[in-house]
């Protein structure tokens, strides 16, 4: 009767644990996800906060959108909090784009107390910039542990180092 009882409870355990999927399709997944939400909005890390930054509507949906499906495809396990780190920041990039957004919807609406002037470019660029590097921080760490698992963690975007520092901050 006991071994009855238990064998049906161990292979529920193991089908749950085959549904989880591989590392290897979680680090697939991950990066495609994770990266273009990033790459989506690389063009804004090249900056400088001496011009109006322009918003763009396109780049904040897609970057929206890939960072809440990159939300929803975290393991509860060993990589947990490196992919909790790549979420914030996604959500640091997000954040930013949004200010950017509102910012050209109330100086369009001529409501000059919301309106971001030129002195905001620098923190909404610096948020950006953090937003990528807690990113692509996170993403090596992960990319390390991954690897000790057995799974392959494919190359991050290409972005310059010196696109993730402030250009106020580069003092020879």
């Amino acid at each position: 009767m006991r071994l009855t009882a238990t064998l049906p409870l161990l292979l529920v355990a193991l089908s749950c644990r085959q549904s989880e999927g591989t590392y290897q399709g979680y680090a697939d997944l991950t990066a495609s996800t994770g990266d273009s939400a990033l790459s989506a909005v690389s063009s804004y890390l090249t900056l400088d906060s001496t011009s109006a930054v322009p918003y763009d509507t396109a780049a904040a949906r897609t970057l929206e959108r890939l960072s809440t499906r990159f939300g929803g495809i975290m393991r509860p396990d060993t990589v947990a909090v490196f992919h909790r780190q790549m979420l914030e920041g996604l959500d640091s990039l997000v954040l930013a784009m949004r200010v950017l957004g509102e910012r050209e919807v109330s100086c369009t609406q001529e409501r000059t107390f919301d309106c971001v002037d030129a002195r905001d470019f620098g923190y909404i660029l610096g948020s950006m910039r953090n937003g990528a590097r807690i990113y692509l921080d996170a993403r090596r760490r992960m990319r390390e542990t991954l690897r000790s698992l057995g799974a392959s963690f494919p190359d991050p975007p290409p972005v310059s180092p010196a696109a993730l520092t402030s250009p106020g901050s580069q003092r020879p």
